[in-house]
């Protein structure tokens, strides 16, 4: 399994948010309550990153995102180190959940946003 290049910066705190997602599946009924049931055990939280790298930093990302053998053009699974919740950063299984928008910034920085799921 990839990995997310060490040389790269974290991902920035600001914007950092974890979406969980519903593992219930909720059915209204005529009369009475509302029925629901657990329909999944797996647990693929949703995660917006952003990064803001330098040029040539860009540069690495794009490239180890493209590459068919690390990230597949953001198919494929990789670790990378996150704060989920359980104190401090944990090294955890993503996946992107489409592609990264890039927005240039002043001095050769980049502002690089995407979601990706963990499980």
């Amino acid at each position: 399994m990839a990995t997310f290049p060490i040389t790269l910066p974290a991902p920035n705190a600001s914007g950092y948010a974890v979406n969980p997602v519903d593992q219930t599946a909720r059915t209204e009924m005529e009369v009475g309550a509302a029925r629901t049931r657990r329909r999944t055990l797996a647990r693929n939280d949703k995660v917006s990153l952003s990064w803001t790298f330098k040029d040539a930093e860009f540069a690495t990302f794009r490239t180890w995102f493209d590459n068919a053998a690390e990230c597949a053009g953001g198919a494929s699974w990789f670790t990378i180190s996150l704060p989920i919740g359980s104190g401090g950063l944990v090294s955890v299984e993503a996946r992107f959940v489409g592609p990264f928008k890039a927005a240039h910034l002043m001095a050769l920085n980049w502002n690089v946003s995407a979601d990706v799921e963990i499980r």
